[in-house]
């Protein structure tokens, strides 16, 4: 079970790019344990004080090419502090930059 006080992680409007991204969560941090909540519209994706998603992954997961910045269309919300990059994006609590 996950510490609500440590996760991190995005909020995905539901649909193909949210599945996509909590496969892409779920191999990226391999080894971590991934708790995904879908309430109908949305999907909450936690993960204990760090959460990366790779770009190339999403790509896999998803099919087609993929941009980073497009997540952002599809998130709603999140945990933790936020580092964006063309080919990744990460989450984790302010002590572990």
């Amino acid at each position: 079970m996950l510490d609500v006080a440590k996760v991190v992680g995005p909020v995905m409007q539901s649909g193909e790019v949210a599945q996509a991204v909590v496969e892409a969560v779920k191999k990226d941090n391999a080894g971590k344990t991934v708790d995904v909540q879908d309430k109908g519209s949305y999907v909450r994706i936690a993960v204990e004080d760090e959460c990366v998603i790779r770009r190339e992954t999403v790509e896999e997961m998803i099919g087609r090419p993929f941009r980073m910045f497009e997540l952002e269309a599809y998130m709603s919300a999140f945990n933790g502090q936020i580092e964006t990059d063309s080919e990744f994006v990460r989450f984790y609590l302010m002590g572990n930059a």
